[in-house]
């Protein structure tokens, strides 16, 4: 990309008045990640002309301007959900002028990231996550973010009482069991290894003010399950590994009916366990929510 293509490109953020409109968290994430980008190519440049010294002041204002709206808009979230504002229904239908997700959508496919997941990030600071402590196994899949309109499609098509308890295995960094707990009010937990996590996920659970979400730094393996009825997985172990967590959630299957949620690559192997039945239809797909429940008897 020359520098003329670089220039027309920033001028197309400059004149885009929608940039600052509180919604249009994507476009304005694009943008960042196209500042950071041209900052980079304006740093191996080893002549300060006129029109680079130009397009590197746009470039800086342009990315002081759109940080700071992001900054403003994830406080006043931030404080929302705090003072107990921006919980259930209320908190859904902010949500909602993020993403292009709709319940009734019949072939819901996520392959990739929206506004909403900007958004998810600002409120729980996953930017300011710690690195992992542990050394990860072969069977132990690396923490990886869940497409935050997936959790949309969960609460829509998983119906939650106050008597349920959601459980998310391998929690990372825990924005599925805020995220879970601040649209349902159920009860939830996070199971996770890595203590530095752990941690983290339970710093941004007490900063929000919110008392029903644990989070337990345990083996997925041994964690104590017993007053779970949702469990949801986006493949966070593999092999021998996933079958033994399989096979503990049978275990809590013969004492009581439970559900269980996947994404990723794990729910083919969820789909062949004999003891659950899928809900959904193209269970097998790695791209798609598949919902499971135990069978009776």
């Amino acid at each position: 990309m020359d520098l003329q293509e670089l220039q027309a490109e920033l001028a197309d953020y400059l004149t885009d008045d929608a940039l600052l409109t509180d919604a249009n968290l994507l476009r304005r994430a694009e943008a960042l990640d196209f500042l950071t980008f041209l900052h980079d190519v304006l740093r191996m440049e080893r002549q300060r002309t006129p029109a680079l010294q130009t397009l590197h002041h746009q470039a800086m204002q342009l990315q002081t301007a759109l940080t700071a709206v992001n900054t403003h808009l994830f406080q006043q979230v931030r404080m929302a959900v705090q003072s107990g504002a921006l919980t259930g229904a209320a908190f859904r239908r902010y949500l909602d002028q993020f993403t292009d997700y709709t319940p009734n959508h019949s072939d819901r496919v996520y392959m990739s990231y929206d506004g909403l997941d900007v958004l998810i990030d600002g409120l729980f600071q996953l930017k300011s996550a710690p690195a992992a402590t542990l050394e990860t196994t072969v069977e132990m899949v690396h923490c990886e973010e869940t497409p935050a309109r997936l959790l949309l499609d969960l609460v829509d098509h998983t119906p939650l009482t106050p008597a349920d308890v959601f459980y998310d295995l391998g929690s990372g960094l825990g924005q599925v069991v805020l995220l879970v707990h601040l649209l349902t009010g159920v009860r939830a937990k996070g199971v996770e290894i890595e203590p530095a996590f752990c941690t983290f996920a339970q710093q941004q659970a007490q900063t929000l003010r919110l008392t029903d979400v644990t989070f337990i730094n345990s083996d997925a393996r041994t964690a104590d399950y017993s007053d779970g009825t949702l469990f949801f997985m986006f493949t966070p172990f593999r092999g021998q590994l996933l079958q033994s967590v399989l096979d503990r959630l049978q275990q809590e299957a013969q004492q009581r009916p439970i559900r269980l949620c996947t994404f990723g690559s794990c729910s083919p192997r969820v789909a062949d366990q004999p003891w659950l039945r899928a809900v959904t239809p193209d269970a097998r797909h790695e791209y798609k929510l598949a919902i499971f429940e135990s069978r009776s008897g």
